[in-house]
């Protein structure tokens, strides 16, 4: 009779628990990587515009461009520390999927131990069943012995 592991259907569940988990972290780590990439265009393009604005200002300048200039620095900060905390929240909302994945991991990983325990058992014992037969099948041959 073939190996049958009895709980082969709950393998299954944690099979496509963990799964399901994996594809959560991989969206979760998907968002950290977009804020993270906005947030450097976000600084680059502020970079840029300051430097334009103090070669603008090297030609000439009014009260009313500088005024400008540092309303534009301020909407700009704060749309990039908006941007850092959004980061921080979806890292932090990474980190805890991936404490959920590895635990989800982790119960596989048991279930597949067990199966794998339970596998090397019964080869065990069909190996012995097996040799068992054989040195039944020699001792009728050589000895002429019966099994009764």
């Amino acid at each position: 009779m073939p190996f049958r592991y009895r709980l082969q259907p709950v393998l299954r569940l944690h099979r496509s628990l963990e799964y399901q988990e994996e594809q959560r972290l991989f969206a979760s780590a998907s968002v950290v990587n977009r804020l993270r990439a906005e947030l450097e265009t976000r600084q680059r393009q502020d970079l840029a515009a300051r430097r334009a604005a103090l070669a603008e200002m090297a030609l000439f300048s009014s009260g009313a461009q500088l005024q400008f200039r540092a309303w534009c620095d301020a909407a700009s900060q704060r749309a990039i520390e908006f941007l850092k905390g959004q980061l921080q929240e979806a890292e932090r909302k990474r980190l805890e999927q991936l404490k959920v994945y590895q635990d989800a991991r982790q119960r596989r990983e048991i279930f597949e131990g067990l199966r794998e325990r339970q596998k090397e058992v019964y080869d065990q014992e069909l190996a012995r069943r097996e040799q068992q037969s054989t040195d039944e099948a020699f001792l009728i041959r050589t000895f002429g012995v019966s099994q009764d």
